[in-house]
């Protein structure tokens, strides 16, 4: 798969990814999976494991029916060191590929895949999503705390939507804003934070994303609220959020800490649980079909 070079913002992306997945592997809530995306806590999550492999068995669930068996083809945007493209490949007779914009994670999904013995019906490719060729096409696509990270969801999505074969399946499991006390002073201090600490572009409302998606022919079949079955608020997380509290001290030590890729995830991630505590923000699945 060939692909062109990351714009500025993926490039501000890519070294905070180079930066920070090693200590994700070793530190994150669910290590041990080799995923670095958020446990979800539904019922049928019994351990951290099978908290960690809650979203992929959502994605599977909504994918399996509609990729045809044998030579269908799935897109993991955004893809980590690849356990989900793994996880896709176990339960799906599909070819499964994943674009990652980090150099970092791109050499450790390679070996991922080698030590699986999937190196030839998987592939990760070091590239932008957002700049992906017109072949192929895929009969599903997935983005795990993914697409928050582009700089133009109006831009992205129909470059998405154009490469998606008639009837596939975009499946993203998201950070979504809401309007709950939009305007308010903390709340939007609380967002800009996130943004700023995660480099996130783009940070939509599920309704606005829905209506750039329409025009391209991505119809909204199901949006599902994750929110209430993420653990907020661990001791860990309390103990972030008084860390990074002293960075609020003075503006200028705030810039500073910004810039450092493990502070910005830290007072990134402290934002987050603000702001989805306060249901500013909302951990939403969405799956959206081409007609």
């Amino acid at each position: 798969m060939a692909l062109s070079g990351p714009s500025e913002h993926t490039t501000r992306v890519a070294d905070y990814y180079d930066a920070n997945t090693k200590r994700f592997l070793r530190l994150g809530e669910n290590a041990s999976s080799g995923a670095i995306h958020r446990c979800v806590w539904t019922p049928e999550a019994t351990d951290v494991a099978s908290a960690a492999d809650t979203v992929n068995r959502l994605l599977i669930a909504r994918l399996r029916e509609h990729v045809p068996a044998g030579d269908g083809r799935v897109l993991d945007l955004g893809c980590g060191v690849g356990a989900t493209v793994v996880r896709l490949a176990e339960e799906i007779d599909a070819r499964v590929s994943g674009v990652t914009i980090s150099p970092v994670q791109a050499g450790l999904a390679a070996k991922w895949l080698a030590d699986r013995g999937l190196s030839e019906r998987c592939e990760v490719v070091c590239a932008d999503y957002a700049a992906l060729p017109a072949e192929p096409r895929y009969h599903g696509m997935v983005g795990i705390e993914s697409v928050v990270h582009s700089p133009s969801l109006s831009d992205l999505v129909p470059s998405l939507a154009a490469r998606l074969e008639n009837g596939g399946r975009l499946v993203l499991v998201d950070d979504w804003l809401t309007e709950r006390e939009r305007g308010l002073p903390a709340r939007e201090r609380c967002v800009a934070q996130f943004k700023a600490g995660w480099r996130i572009g783009s940070l939509l409302t599920v309704a606005e994303f829905a209506a750039l998606a329409e025009p391209v022919g991505l119809r909204l079949v199901e949006d599902l609220d994750l929110t209430g079955y993420l653990r907020l608020g661990r001791p860990r997380d309390r103990a972030i959020s008084v860390l990074v509290g002293a960075t609020g001290v003075l503006p200028a030590v705030r810039r500073r800490a910004l810039e450092r890729p493990m502070w910005a995830n830290m007072i990134g991630g402290s934002a987050l649980q603000t702001g989805l505590a306060k249901r500013w923000l909302e951990y939403r699945l969405l799956v959206l079909e081409k007609a």
